[in-house]
């Protein structure tokens, strides 16, 4: 998709206290062998605090730099990926009501950690569908990963430890601090057991109190699964980014050369340099990997957390080319282009 006329209009985040691995080691819940090899230096932890109630609060931040404010929101998209609150529930109404937004729409989007990214995607066909009084479209996430259910500190491969926090953004069709020039999504079926490993679709993991362990679910999967259309698991998900990647820098006209920075999930160094960096032919600290090792997965906000950091410290200029690139388990990528069309007074 190349939209025409989608802006980032206001950014917000909301981020909880960092927790040092370190510490973590010491207290027994995260492997010292792990530790020393990921590079992972804290992870954000919430606490008891709601995922909708931090979304509220990164909402504040986006809708006071956006122009229209709550008023000139028609739509809101809540992403997710863990459990929100009550089961049978809506999230987003709860959102629309703590803002004090009305005579909107709204709904929630389960696309595991691509969330954020899928709602930019979705608000750019939306756009042009909202009312004249009502324009904008806001985008929300968050994730508490505190639960009896999962484990944080052993939640997926080498330094992807699950972090929590808060994100969102407000996306217009008049003018923001970041132009979408481009967006591509895809799923690759053929990974979606991934997730699942032997886990039966019934009754659902969460209600029959089992367990929820993504490592235990991938290594089945994986001894199931030696190749994937004659390439190894690994290399075919590597492949799944890359192209995806490609594939919208070809949407926006660009080169991988003319991009200033690459965001993606946060993670181990290996993973960012096989699955993104190496194949754009950009070196790794065009990645804010080094930035991520004190935050965490933190979710579908890790792009955006990233975003606000370059912007509030100066490292973004007007004219920039930014990649946001998410893959999540299911399995999905999605590419984001941006250029950076003005910074925004609260930059400064």
């Amino acid at each position: 998709m190349k939209p025409a006329n989608v802006f980032l209009a206001g950014l917000g985040c909301w981020l909880p206290t960092a927790y040092a691995a370190s510490e973590a080691v010491a207290a027994g819940l995260y492997d010292a062998t792990v530790f020393a090899e990921s590079g992972l230096r804290s992870v954000l932890i919430a606490g008891p605090e709601s995922p909708p109630d931090m979304a509220v609060r990164a909402a504040r931040t986006a809708l006071s730099q956006s122009p229209g404010g709550a008023a000139a929101i028609g739509t809101v998209l809540h992403g997710s990926t863990f459990y929100q609150g009550p089961e049978m529930w809506s999230p987003s109404a709860y959102i629309m009501r703590e803002l004090g937004i009305t005579g909107a729409t709204s709904t929630e989007i389960r696309n595991g950690c691509n969330s954020m990214l899928t709602g930019v995607e979705l608000a750019a066909g939306l756009l042009s569908y909202q009312p004249e009084s009502r324009p904008d479209i806001l985008l929300t996430t968050a994730d508490n990963f505190n639960s009896p259910l999962f484990n944080r500190w052993d939640s997926g491969p080498m330094g992807v430890i699950a972090a929590d926090a808060a994100s969102s953004v407000v996306v217009s069709p008049a003018a923001g601090f970041a132009r979408v020039d481009a967006v591509v999504s895809r799923v690759y079926p053929e990974f979606e057991a991934m997730a699942r490993g032997n886990e039966p679709l019934f009754p659902p993991t969460g209600s029959a109190g089992r367990r929820i362990d993504t490592v235990e679910r991938a290594q089945q999967f994986n001894e199931r699964v030696r190749e994937v259309g004659g390439m190894s698991v690994a290399d075919g998900l590597a492949k799944a980014c890359s192209e995806t990647a490609l594939a919208a820098l070809g949407e926006a006209g660009l080169e991988a050369s003319e991009l200033r920075w690459v965001l993606v999930p946060n993670g181990d160094e290996m993973t960012t340099r096989n699955c993104i960096m190496d194949p754009l032919g950009l070196h790794v600290s065009r990645s804010q990997w080094e930035f991520g090792r004190g935050i965490g997965h933190a979710s579908a906000s890790d792009q955006l957390i990233a975003l606000d950091h370059l912007l509030r410290t100066g490292r973004l200029d007007e004219g920039d080319h930014v990649l946001l690139f998410g893959g999540a388990p299911g399995w999905s990528a999605v590419a984001v282009v941006l250029t950076i069309s003005e910074l925004p007074p609260w930059t400064q």
